[in-house]
C-alpha cells in the first residue's frame, strides 16, 4: 500500500518536519513497509485468543505511595529564586504568541 506525495506531506506537516524529497522518498517506502505488514496482521485468525493486557504475566510489583513530607514548605520556599505569593515563580514555558500559534495550527489540521 505505498503513500503518495501527499499523504507523506500530511505526515510531516503533522509531526511538524521538513522533509527533503530523498527523506519522502525513504520514509514513504518505510511507511508502507510498516502498513503492509498490519494488512498481514489482520489476516490472522485470533478467534478464541483472549486479548493480552500485559507480554508477560508479571503482577504489579509497585509498593503503596507512602505520604512524607521531606522538605518543609518554608524550606522549599526559601531555597526558591523567586516567590509571590508564597508560591515559586518560574519561567515562561509558551508565550501568548507561541501558545496561540501552535492552537491555530491544531484547529486547521
Amino acid at each position: 500500500m505505498p503513500l503518495d506525495e501527499l499523504q507523506i506531506n500530511h505526515l510531516a506537516r503533522l509531526a511538524r518536519l521538513e522533509l527533503t524529497e530523498d527523506e519522502k522518498k525513504k520514509y514513504s517506502e518505510q511507511i508502507s513497509q510498516i502498513l503492509d505488514y498490519f494488512e498481514q496482521l489482520k489476516g490472522i485468525d485470533t478467534a478464541g485468543i483472549a486479548p493480552l493486557t500485559h507480554v508477560s504475566e508479571q503482577n504489579n510489583v509497585f509498593r503503596e505511595d507512602e505520604v512524607k513530607q521531606i522538605f518543609s514548605e518554608d524550606r522549599v520556599l526559601a531555597e526558591a529564586p523567586e516567590i509571590v505569593r508564597r508560591q515559586v515563580k518560574v519561567k515562561l514555558v509558551l508565550d501568548n504568541k507561541e501558545r496561540k500559534k501552535s492552537l491555530e495550527d491544531d484547529l486547521l489540521e
